[in-house]
C-alpha cells in the first residue's frame, strides 16, 4: 500500500518551520554567517576561472592560490581607495559644512521668491562630521571588515579545494537531479555575476571621469562605491548615487547635482544597453519580486551583507527547492512570468 503524496500545505509548513529556524540561527550569529556565506558565494563564483586554470596546466592548488591572490589584491586596492578617500573627505568637513550652510541660504532664497518663508539652518557646529563618521570610526569599521575579508579568503580557499569532493557528496546524499539543480543554479550565479561586473566597471569608470572633469572630491571612491553597490539588484546603483550627486551640489548647486545624476543615469542605461545581451538580473532565472523581497529580507536578518547576498542566497533557496518533488511548486513560483510561460507550452 502506498502512501498519499504530501499536500502542498504541508510541504509549505514544512519549509516555512525549516526556514525559521535556519534565519533566527543565521540572524543570532550574524557576524559569523555573513562571512562565511560571502565566501560561499565567492567560491561558486571563481570556480570556473579555476578550472580554466587547471586545464591550461596549472595544478589544482596553484590555480586556487592564484585565484586567491587576485582577490586578496582586489580586495586591498579597496580598502586603500576607501581609506584614503574618506581620510580626504574627512579633513574636508569644515569647508564642506560652509557649501551646504550657503546651498540652503541659497534654497532659502528661493523658497521666499516664491512665498514660502522657512528657516533652513543646520544644527551644531562647523567642527561636527555632519556629512561623514569620524575618522576613528572608519578605522574601527575598517578593522572590523580587515578581519571579516580574511575570514572570507579561508573559506572561499578551503571551497575551492574541495569542490570535486562537495560535488561527489552532493550527488551521493541528494541525488543526481539536486545535483543538477545547484550546478544549473552555480552557472546563472556565474552569468548574473559576469554580468553586474561588466556594467558595473563600464559605468564605473565613465562616471570617474565625468566626476574628475566636474572637479568633485574623491571620484574615484563614488566610482568604486557604484561599482560595489551594483552587485544589490535595483537597490545598488540608486543609493551609491546619492552621495556624489550631493557632493556635486554642494560643490556647484543644482546645475551640478542634475549633471551628475544625468551622467549616472546615461552611463548605466548605456553599459546595460550595448554591454550586456539582457538584464544582470534576467541571468537569475527568477521573479523580480523575489529578488527584491529577497534583498530585503536578507537585509534585515544578515545586516548590509545581506543586501548582497539577497539575490545569490534566492538562487539557492530555488535550487533546493527544486530538488525535491514536494516543494518543486514553490520553486515553480519563484520564476519569472516568462519561464512558467516556456514551461506551460512545454507541458501542453
Amino acid at each position: 500500500m502506498t502512501m498519499p503524496a504530501p499536500s502542498h500545505l504541508a510541504s509549505l509548513t514544512r519549509v516555512v518551520v525549516i526556514t525559521a529556524v535556519v534565519v533566527t540561527g543565521m540572524h543570532l550569529g550574524a557576524a559569523i554567517a555573513s562571512p562565511v556565506l560571502v565566501g560561499f558565494i565567492l567560491a561558486v563564483i571563481v570556480t570556473p576561472i579555476v578550472h580554466r586554470l587547471e586545464e591550461r596546466g596549472l595544478p589544482s592548488l596553484a590555480a586556487v592560490l592564484a585565484m586567491t591572490g587576485v582577490i586578496a589584491g582586489i580586495g586591498l586596492l579597496l580598502v586603500a581607495v576607501f581609506s584614503l578617500s574618506l581620510i580626504e573627505l574627512d579633513s574636508a568637513l569644515p569647508a564642506y559644512h560652509n557649501l551646504l550652510q550657503a546651498q540652503l541660504e541659497t534654497l532659502q532664497a528661493w523658497l521666499a521668491e516664491i512665498g514660502l518663508m522657512t528657516s533652513l539652518e543646520l544644527p551644531g557646529a562647523a567642527a561636527e562630521p555632519l556629512l561623514i563618521p569620524s575618522l576613528g570610526e572608519i578605522l574601527a569599521g575598517l578593522s572590523i571588515l580587515v578581519i571579516d575579508f580574511l575570514v572570507i579568503l579561508i573559506v572561499a580557499v578551503f571551497m575551492l579545494l574541495e569542490v570535486a569532493s562537495i560535488r561527489g557528496k552532493l550527488e551521493k546524499s541528494l541525488g543526481t537531479d539536486a545535483r543538477t539543480e545547484l550546478n544549473r543554479s552555480a552557472i546563472n550565479l556565474v552569468a548574473y555575476a559576469a554580468l553586474r561586473t561588466k556594467s558595473g566597471l563600464a559605468t564605473g569608470i565613465g562616471i570617474a571621469i565625468l566626476l574628475l572633469l566636474l572637479g568633485i572630491d574623491a571620484p574615484a571612491l563614488w566610482a568604486v562605491l557604484i561599482v560595489v553597490l551594483g552587485y544589490i539588484p535595483y537597490f545598488g546603483r540608486p543609493i551609491a548615487s546619492v552621495p556624489p550627486i550631493g557632493l556635486a551640489w554642494l560643490q556647484h548647486g543644482l546645475p551640478g547635482a542634475l549633471a551628475v545624476a544625468g551622467g549616472i543615469f546615461a552611463f548605466d542605461f548605456a553599459a546595460r544597453r550595448l554591454l550586456l545581451p539582457y538584464p544582470a538580473e534576467q541571468a537569475l532565472r527568477i521573479s523580480p519580486l523575489v529578488i527584491i523581497l529577497s534583498v530585503l529580507a536578507w537585509g534585515l536578518v544578515l545586516g548590509v551583507p545581506g543586501l548582497f547576498l539577497g539575490a545569490p542566497l534566492a538562487l539557492l533557496i530555488k535550487a533546493v527547492l527544486s530538488s525535491s518533488e514536494e516543494t518543486r511548486w514553490l520553486a515553480i513560483l519563484m520564476e519569472p512570468s516568462d519561464d512558467i510561460e516556456v514551461t506551460g507550452e512545454r507541458s501542453e
